[in-house]
């Protein structure tokens, strides 16, 4: 290998280098991106957990609620029929 064909390869190796140098750094710098992205999406996945959970709570003191409601009204049901019933 001559002098200047030595000189090229390692002008091409530095070269090489250089682009892989600023390639890793915009790698870095978009995996710190993506990382500030998934530690976003993780919080809201955990208040959303949260507001779930309290909407199932709520859900079930309706559906409890419902049930009296529903009870109460077949009672009345029950006294109004016993009544029309009972006048004829």
């Amino acid at each position: 290998m001559t002098n200047e064909e030595m000189q090229s390869t390692v002008q091409f190796i530095l070269e090489q280098q250089a682009q892989f140098s600023v390639n890793m750094e915009a790698l870095r710098e978009s995996q710190a991106r993506t990382d500030q992205t998934v530690q976003a999406l993780a919080t809201q996945v955990e208040q959303m957990a949260r507001q779930q959970a309290h909407i199932n709570e709520v859900v079930a003191v309706i559906a409890d609620a419902q049930q009296h409601t529903d009870e109460r009204l077949n009672a009345l049901i029950n006294i109004v029929q016993g009544q029309r019933d009972g006048s004829s």
